[in-house]
């Protein structure tokens, strides 16, 4: 099993290299393994917009849950900032992202923002702020979370 994880790493770095953003993380999701995303995504920064509706949403997915990790708070951060860009750019229907997952990130992020603070050196916009651009770009009320 660990030798199946080195090689998708391996395979996904060199994607990565020759600019091949959905195959390292199509490689990279495959493997399941939650820590060699993590390090991908921090190593390839934000790549929403480089990367097919469904690898993106697989992308997205995976933010979701890392969201509610203080260490990971500054890498979604930094893809949710990107993906407010693409929808705010494309529509609301960008991506392919389904309502069940804007759902889903939009009450993470808005857990996350009333209980973590972004990290001292985010230069982007505050969680509440993009919480709120993604929430009217994908017109989903924001009132049914304070319940």
């Amino acid at each position: 099993m660990q030798c199946n994880v080195w090689t998708s790493w391996s395979n996904a770095m060199h994607a990565l290299q020759v600019g091949d953003m959905d195959s390292a993380y199509a490689e990279v999701l495959s493997t399941g393994d939650d820590l060699l995303l993590i390090k991908l995504m921090d190593r390839s920064g934000p790549m929403v917009d480089q990367l097919s509706n469904e690898i993106a949403n697989e992308a997205l997915h995976a933010i979701v849950q890392f969201l509610m990790e203080q260490d990971l708070f500054d890498i979604c951060l930094s893809w949710i900032q990107q993906l407010v860009k693409v929808v705010i750019e494309n529509g609301h229907d960008a991506l392919g992202i389904t309502m069940e997952l804007k759902k889903e990130l939009l009450l993470n992020l808005h857990e996350a923002a009333s209980t973590m603070d972004p990290p001292e050196n985010w230069e982007g916009a505050v969680p509440d702020q993009l919480l709120l651009q993604l929430a009217s770009a994908w017109k989903i009320e924001l009132q049914q979370f304070d319940k």
